[in-house]
């Protein structure tokens, strides 16, 4: 893997926002065995409501430092997301500064 798909965020789309509390409660529950006793700094999950028309869509983002966890739900590598918008899922909100 090269150095620059090591330092990818990845993202997932989820779909209709109320379709998404079941993928993002298992996104959470994964994390949670993954880091039982509190993330990393550079660690974390946020996500994006965002208005489309009627329906409202959902996006996960994770971490570089959560590229395995985030193939396991095959998300997959995009730019890092801006900060308007996001609400931390779990982990640190300090990721976004790295």
């Amino acid at each position: 893997m090269t150095a620059e798909a090591k330092a990818s965020w990845y993202c997932l789309a989820l779909g209709d926002g109320l379709l998404a509390t079941v993928p993002l409660n298992d996104i959470e529950a994964a994390f949670r065995q993954l880091h039982p006793a509190g993330a990393p700094p550079d660690a974390a999950i946020f996500s994006r409501h965002r208005l489309d028309g009627l329906q409202c869509q959902v996006t996960a983002y994770f971490s570089p430092a959560l590229a395995d966890l985030a193939r396991r739900f095959n998300a997959h590598p995009c730019g890092k997301p801006a900060t308007g918008e996001l609400e931390l899922l779990a982990g640190s909100a300090a990721a976004l500064d790295s």
